[in-house]
């Protein structure tokens, strides 16, 4: 019974997938039984259907000429894949430029359900890097990056990841204990970068900061990445310090790239957070050769 039940959900939703991909551009209103037709569907199915989808306002029906158009339900979904879009434009320089002063590899992240995805990445030009793929899903509990939306995001996040998920050890570094976490995220509110000290690979670290929107909000992180046998206390320094700085001209680049919000909109709730003093715009001095390891 469970598996015609789940049978028959997937069958509506794939012919409620169809009725929304007939609608194109140069066809962007059906009426009812033309719509039917057009997807060789008996006409009260696809009528059932427009009305499911009206209610969600992913479909709207026009009171005069009763054609069916696509909806503005559908055009907030849009504009969400949109913002993330826009995130991966604004950020991709940022994260050139940071490569270019570390000579470390550096990557974006979006927040992906509770997992961290990367979705765009700078390579070191360097034989000894460490290398991240755009698609990768990488967990929060034990990456820079994911720390990041764990420490200033959500504060559901950390329980969902908890209890969805576990905190899974991935190395002898791992941090698999929740007392242990928060306290780790309590210095990252504090600091505002968040360090990776090989606990989702052995011998890869990382250090990420947050893009925020002009609310103050985590949009993103960025994060650069290194081998840690060739990275000293004093580069390791710098390149937080870089990173940062990288994270807060993305966050001023990506808040001026969205349109205000409407008067009276609502607006997002604010991430909790305190200004770290690395984060002065204060330009900060390019690493040197000697504080880089040979490769």
């Amino acid at each position: 019974m469970a598996q015609e039940t789940d049978g028959s959900a997937r069958k509506t939703v794939d012919k409620a997938m169809r009725v929304l991909n007939a609608f194109t551009h140069e066809r962007s209103e059906f009426a009812i039984g033309e719509l039917a037709r057009e997807l060789d569907m008996h006409k009260s199915v696809v009528s059932r259907l427009v009305a499911a989808l009206r209610r969600w306002r992913i479909l709207e029906q026009d009171p005069d000429t009763r054609l069916v158009r696509v909806g503005v339900g559908a055009f907030r979904l849009g504009s969400i894949f949109a913002t993330r879009q826009n995130i991966v434009r604004v950020v991709t320089p940022y994260l050139g430029a940071l490569v270019a002063r570390t000579g470390h590899s550096a990557h974006a992240v979006l927040l992906d359900g509770n997992r961290a995805l990367v979705v765009a990445t700078v390579e070191s030009p360097h034989a000894l890097r460490v290398i991240m793929r755009v698609g990768e899903h990488r967990p929060l509990h034990s990456t820079a990056s994911g720390k990041i939306f764990l420490a200033l995001g959500d504060p559901a996040l950390l329980l969902a990841t908890e209890r969805e998920r576990g905190l899974a050890r991935f190395t002898a570094g791992t941090v698999a204990d929740p007392a242990r976490l928060r306290a780790q995220l309590t210095r990252i509110r504090r600091e505002g970068i968040a360090w990776n000290e090989g606990e989702n690979n052995p011998g890869a670290g990382g250090v990420s900061a947050p893009v925020l929107d002009e609310g103050g909000n985590v949009v993103a992180a960025i994060s650069s990445v290194f081998p840690l046998n060739v990275v000293d206390a004093a580069e390791r320094a710098a390149l937080g310090k870089e990173t940062l700085l990288a994270a807060k001209r993305a966050s001023q680049a990506f808040a001026a790239s969205v349109e205000p919000p409407a008067p009276g909109a609502a607006r997002a709730r604010r991430a909790p957070r305190r200004a770290p003093a690395a984060g002065k715009e204060r330009e900060t001095p390019r690493l040197s050769s000697a504080g880089r390891a040979r490769r």
